[in-house]
């Protein structure tokens, strides 16, 4: 059970997480002046010979003295947090009680110890950095603190020297670096800026004496200033080494349970080299014959012990008692192993090895409405596995059943899962009243145009949405016909004062689908019809019937003919069109085939109702376009006039009969060749 976040103790810092960033305690086995931490402020005074200025109580040492603070509010740039002592990356986490010196010295043309101290047992031919955090505090305008930090042997011959330039005095006088292993400064730290450099150990050379020493100035010797100092380190330099979790590559803590089910699994790599101090270059380095030890703090960093046996590039051990505590991997060169001032280090982890649960509880709303949702609340663990009835299961740290039925009441079960993967059980009873719920429908997958019924059950009172294609959504079998794919949603209410929710999805399983045709109102004697497909949808299919006794499959069907008879005829052409998801739709077009198209008008007609000649009309005009039929009596006057052919004369004018007589007709229509017809006759009106 692992984070990928960088968690840390809760009694250390605050949860942060950062991705794919090395955590890093910053540590040397020869040199490692960190002041140390406390709750006096000021701290305890440097041992004896450490430094040629004088330790004073006061937070805001005068010129030529020093003091150990936690924190300063001396200057407007006040510090309330050390250097740091852990770090991601370029970034610390703040310890606010973490001492660092203050230091006020005046400008003089000598120089003067700011702190010295003797390194023994280190390696010969082996790198080493020498570096410190410092921070001008009081921007005198008078000066700069300008420092020296020098590597000599223990009789006074100098190895190398490093120049800080002027602290605080910008680009190209302040020789400023990044956290040793970065490229790029972190400018919102208290501690910016470090200073110092990496330097070869003469062969034969086992101890040395480093100092951190104020340059002479010419500045007036009035004027004095004021910088903070912190991490003063020796560290051995060479190829990066990297540890990290398998199961969480971005992370910097792992755990496990003290009853040693699976060990603490971590794995280390050695690059080809390290970046450089002050320089954005990779340097090249490597290892002729490395020999490795994992190694465990117990005080956050502050102290390390080797971890016996622990001698491979990959760590897999069991941690039998619970417990919280950072590893990392030291390597050197074999002949060198047993000597810590030889070693570069990795990374660190934490490691979290769990004891059982203690504090732990589950339990629930119950009881619960069908209508409501069930609220497990589960504490004391990390993770949880919560499982019950109708297959419930949630590994959530907020479990939830969210509009229960009745087959959801019973027992709840928890695994309550420390960090490190130590178990804890509990459980609670659940129980849901409400209506018991039944839900179903016909058919759920439907051709566009189909329906289909919905079925609901267990209460008396039902409301369906959406409304959209149902029938009636007030009632338990509503006929559903949608048209887009649809999640219809039934609240069932009874007699409890509860209600229950249930749903069932209808898939549409093609988008609309239509049979259309053109196709000719009047088929004449001789006629060749041509039938078209105009149908919508993804088709894939067509079967024609076109009624002359003839079929076709295929979209554009051939001309066809119909027989000519003496009667008029009705012929019912039918298409029946196919999608890609199977789904059919059928149309029916009625075609009338007449016995003669020959437009004519009759020379007479009898208006007597009889049922023969009753009326006048152009006969026949099925196809003609543009109609305009007039007739005139014999005063030229108008008594009957009609754009539609099958609106008849009947003798009459307002419904007043009309003499029998000669009358005049005209006739004028465009015919189906597109040419304008002309006619004009007598009819004889017989009484």
């Amino acid at each position: 059970m692992k984070f990928s976040c960088l968690l840390i103790s809760a009694a250390l810092f605050p949860f942060i997480c950062f991705s794919q960033i090395r955590v890093t305690v910053p540590w040397a086995s020869g040199l490692n002046i960190n002041f140390g931490e406390g709750i006096n402020n000021p701290g305890n005074p440097l041992s004896q010979g450490y430094s040629e200025f004088s330790y004073t109580p006061d937070i805001c040492p005068a010129p030529g003295n020093y003091s150990i603070v936690n924190q300063e509010s001396c200057f407007p740039d006040a510090l309330s947090d050390d250097a740091g002592h852990i770090f991601f990356g370029a970034h610390p986490l703040i310890d606010s009680l973490g001492y660092m010196m203050l230091v006020n010295y005046s400008a003089s043309p000598t120089s003067k110890i700011v702190f010295r101290d003797t390194v023994k047992d280190l390696c010969g031919s082996n790198k080493y950095l020498f570096w410190a955090g410092v921070r001008n505090l009081s921007h005198s305008r008078c000066f700069y603190p300008n420092l020296s930090f020098v590597v000599e042997t223990p009789d006074g011959q100098e190895i190398q020297s490093f120049q800080t330039g002027d602290i605080g005095g910008g680009v190209g006088k302040d020789s400023a670096a990044p956290y040793f292993g970065y490229i790029v400064a972190d400018p919102k730290t208290s501690f910016p800026a470090y200073y110092g450099g990496i330097f070869s150990l003469p062969a034969g050379i086992n101890n040395i004496v480093v100092k951190i020493i104020t340059n002479p100035t010419t500045a007036n010797t009035s004027c004095s200033n004021t910088f903070a100092i912190d991490n003063i380190l020796l560290t051995p330099v060479g190829p990066e080494i990297t540890i990290l979790d398998p199961d969480s590559p971005d992370g910097w803590l792992t755990g496990a349970c003290f009853k040693g089910g699976d060990p603490v699994a971590l794995t280390g790599s050695i690059r080809s080299g390290y970046y450089g101090f002050r320089k954005t270059d990779f340097v090249p380095a490597a290892f002729n014959n490395p020999s490795m030890q994992w190694q465990q703090s117990v005080d956050n960093g502050y102290t390390w012990a080797d971890i016996p046996g622990e001698t491979n590039l990959n760590l897999s051990r069991v941690f039998s008692a619970p417990d919280t505590f950072f590893v990392r991997l030291r390597v050197s060169e074999d002949h060198n192993i047993n000597n810590a001032s030889c070693s570069v280090v990795s990374n660190v982890i934490q490691v979290n090895v769990d004891g059982l649960p203690a504090d732990f509880d589950m339990t629930s709303n119950s009881p619960v409405c069908t209508d409501s949702d069930i609220v497990f609340n589960v504490s004391g663990g990390a993770t949880y596995v919560v499982t019950g009835p109708n297959g419930f299961s949630d590994n959530s740290s907020y479990p939830h059943i969210y509009h229960p039925v009745l087959a959801d009441s019973g027992w709840y079960y928890t695994q309550i899962i420390s960090f490190g993967g130590c178990i804890a059980n509990d459980s609670t009873y659940v129980q849901v009243i409400g209506p018991d719920l039944k839900i179903s429908v016909d058919d759920s997958a439907l051709c566009y145009g189909k329906s289909t019924q919905l079925h609901a059950s267990g209460g008396n009172v039902y409301l369906w949405s959406p409304p959209d294609g149902l029938s009636n959504a007030g009632v338990p079998n509503p006929l559903a016909k949608p048209v887009i794919t649809t999640k219809y949603e039934v609240k069932v209410s009874d007699g409890s004062g509860c209600s229950a929710y249930g749903s069932a999805i209808i898939k549409l399983r093609d988008s609309i689908l239509k049979a259309r045709m053109i196709a000719p109102d009047i088929i004449c004697p001789g006629d060749v019809i041509a039938f078209r497909d105009t149908s919508i949808g993804k088709i894939i299919g067509w079967n024609w019937n076109f009624a002359n006794g003839q079929t076709s499959d295929q979209q554009h069907p051939p001309p066809q003919r119909y027989p000519q008879y003496e009667v008029n005829l009705n012929y019912p052409v039918k298409l029946i069109v196919t999608d890609s998801a199977g789904c059919a739709d059928t149309t029916v077009v009625q075609v009338k085939a007449v016995s003669n198209c020959y437009i004519a008008v009759p020379s007479a007609f009898t208006p007597n109702h009889d049922g023969l000649n009753d009326y006048l009309y152009p006969l026949n005009a099925y196809k003609a376009t543009n109609l305009i039929f007039q007739v005139y009596n014999r005063n030229g006057r108008i008594v009957f006039e009609t754009k539609d052919w099958t609106k008849k004369w009947d003798g009459t004018i307002s419904g007043m009969p009309q003499p029998a007589g000669t009358y005049v007709w005209i006739l004028k229509y465009t015919d189906e060749h597109n040419t304008k017809i002309s006619l004009k006759g007598t009819v004889v009106l017989l009484r």
